[in-house]
């Protein structure tokens, strides 16, 4: 396919940190794309391998690539609004340090969004082994992907990986700053899902590579996340709701449902979880790969749990 009349620019925001291993992958995964009209904005979350330097010898090969450093070890959000920020594109997509990117994921993605009325689009993906190996399965399997017209499945966790993510740059006033209580891409799909909406493309776009040192990983990445004790995870979960409450959503039905979950966390009582969960479950559910027999259960568990 070809975009005979107009090229708008595509700005890859990467985030990266201690990526030495397979960082070179991955530019060059980026620079083989058929699409050519791109920049790459780089934010280096104060790296101490030899990740700055890979970066620095791509700049010397005169490739439309740009380097910004944090000046302290920041975190995945912040490294990602400052990348975001300085992307000039007229379409933005989201970039890990460690992944593999087909050589038409812009291209095919492009053309879908470009005339769109949805701001943004995502993708499937497959899981590879550290040494880009087929794992044989997607994260079809592990999520329920799907296009999104409303934010509530985004209001207990995450329904979309943020490297797969392409969005139009109109949506910036929506996302920016993206705020320290929610992930990026869980953020950024609240908002898009919210109000024009977010479609899916259900091919493998990304190599999605699985090993130890994931920054955010699926089960197979060997990441073990720091365990939270249950007022630690209620209280993050609650800060976290309060924090989409008063994102720019224009969604009614989004909106609606996110303040009576608010209402109903704040009250710390299992009880009014439950019956919150049993009225609304289809619509927060909808981005797990759950029976209606399973979503039930999940009802009965907000009331067994003193604790979400």
């Amino acid at each position: 396919m070809a975009f005979t009349l107009h090229q708008p620019l595509v700005s890859i925001a990467l985030a990266t940190y201690n990526g030495e291993k397979y960082l070179n992958t991955q530019i060059d995964s980026l620079l083989n794309q058929t699409y050519k009209n791109i920049e790459i904005i780089v934010v280096d979350d104060c790296s101490t391998d030899n990740t700055f330097l890979i970066l620095q010898e791509y700049i010397n090969n005169k490739v439309p690539l740009k380097i910004f450093k944090q000046d302290t070890n920041s975190g995945v959000n912040a490294t990602f609004n400052y990348a975001i920020k300085n992307c000039t594109g007229d379409f933005i997509a989201c970039c890990d340090q460690d992944d593999i990117w087909m050589p038409n994921k812009i291209e095919l993605l492009l053309y879908k969004l470009i005339d769109a009325k949805e701001d943004a689009i995502y993708h499937n993906s497959l899981l590879v082994d550290s040494n880009g190996k087929s794992l044989g399965k997607s994260f079809a399997v592990i999520m329920k992907l799907k296009s999104y017209y409303s934010g509530a499945p985004f209001l207990l966790s995450n329904c979309i990986p943020g490297h797969t993510l392409l969005f139009k740059k109109n949506i910036l006033p929506l996302i920016l700053p993206i705020p320290t209580a929610v992930l990026f891409d869980q953020w950024i799909g609240f908002n898009t899902a919210a109000t024009n909406g977010i479609l899916y493309e259900p091919l493998y776009l990304v190599h999605y590579r699985q090993h130890s040192n994931n920054v955010i990983g699926t089960k197979d990445s060997g990441n073990v996340k720091n365990k939270k004790t249950k007022e630690q995870e209620f209280n993050s979960k609650l800060l976290e709701l309060k924090t989409l409450e008063k994102a720019h959503i224009t969604n009614a039905q989004t909106i609606e449902i996110v303040q009576k979950m608010v209402k109903h966390f704040h009250k710390n009582w299992s009880f009014a979880r439950c019956l919150f969960f049993f009225k609304y479950y289809n619509q927060i559910l909808q981005g797990k790969n759950k029976s209606e027999f399973r979503k039930v259960l999940f009802c009965f568990k907000m009331f067994f749990k003193p604790n979400f």
